[in-house]
């Protein structure tokens, strides 16, 4: 059947099949198990279906196959939980640098050449440093425009120029990213490469995406451990407990006493994380 369908962004696209049986497969479903999802849930949906009304029959399907993949099928919707505010995605992309092997920063203030900034995150991997700013969305139909990139190239550049001038003598590479939880438009993605901004957003780049960074590692955020509530969130974060993974390689005593939260509920987060961490193993890969 071919029909068109509608994006969070309100934009049109044919309705592939594939698309949705390579996604079902990315979260662990088996090929078998994916084909028939997208089977049952082609049979369902209307031309002009959204893309939101498609996910929610897919993950409906997959929980009953799978819990532990329609876990990790919310990802995107995981990312969005980490709102209202930025600072929980800046905090969270933190850590998924930290486990790539990067020493960080957040939320410093730098001296630039002409200004005061500040940053989201200072990184370093061996001599070469990183200015990362983050742009946190809570609503999934919102793409990072161009306007966006030319703000953090023209920030990044103003504390290049500063650092160079006071590290003349050292070897340091200088690098300037934009990250976001969404889509960038064409034109964002067409300046940063112009420029030589690094952008990291959802698909793309092809190799190295937000959830490639995410999947390649298993580094899961708390908030993909559902249902799971605000507080909760919150709590978690405040003591430094970021991702699934961080709840997974403790011992359920040492959780509840770290967790700040009550003992069922603790519990009932740490049985999930365990299912959805300790059965899958990473891919090593550096980034």
């Amino acid at each position: 059947m071919v029909f068109e369908i509608i994006k969070a962004s309100g934009k049109t696209e044919r309705f592939n099949p594939q698309k949705l049986i390579r996604s079902l497969m990315r979260s662990g479903a088996s090929e078998k198990v994916a084909q028939e999802i997208a089977e049952k849930v082609e049979k369902q949906i209307i031309p002009s279906a959204h893309t939101k009304h498609i996910y929610r029959l897919a993950k409906k399907h997959l929980k009953k196959y799978n819990r532990t993949a329609d876990m990790r099928y919310s990802i995107k919707k995981a990312l969005y939980a980490l709102g209202p505010s930025g600072y929980p995605f800046e905090k969270y992309f933190a850590r998924l640098l930290y486990a790539y092997g990067y020493s960080v920063e957040i939320n410093q203030f730098v001296q630039g050449y002409c200004v005061r900034h500040e940053v989201d995150i200072l990184a370093a991997k061996a001599n070469e440093r990183f200015i990362v700013e983050c742009k946190y969305h809570s609503n999934e139909g919102n793409s990072t425009d161009v306007k966006e990139a030319l703000y953090i190239h023209s920030r990044y550049a103003d504390i290049k120029k500063a650092y160079k001038l006071r590290h003349e003598n050292r070897p340091l590479a200088y690098h300037g990213w934009l990250v976001t939880n969404t889509r960038c438009t064409s034109d964002a993605i067409q300046y940063a490469e112009c420029v030589g901004l690094k952008i990291i957003s959802w698909k793309y780049p092809e190799n190295g995406s937000l959830e490639t960074m995410i999947e390649d590692k298993r580094l899961y955020p708390i908030t993909i451990l559902s249902p799971i509530k605000r507080d909760s969130v919150e709590t978690l974060f405040s003591n430094n407990i970021i991702l699934a993974q961080d709840i997974a390689q403790i011992d359920e005593q040492t959780f509840i006493e770290r967790s700040g939260l009550n003992t069922k509920t603790a519990v009932s987060l740490k049985r999930l994380a365990d299912d959805l961490c300790l059965r899958i193993k990473p891919v090593s890969k550096n980034f």
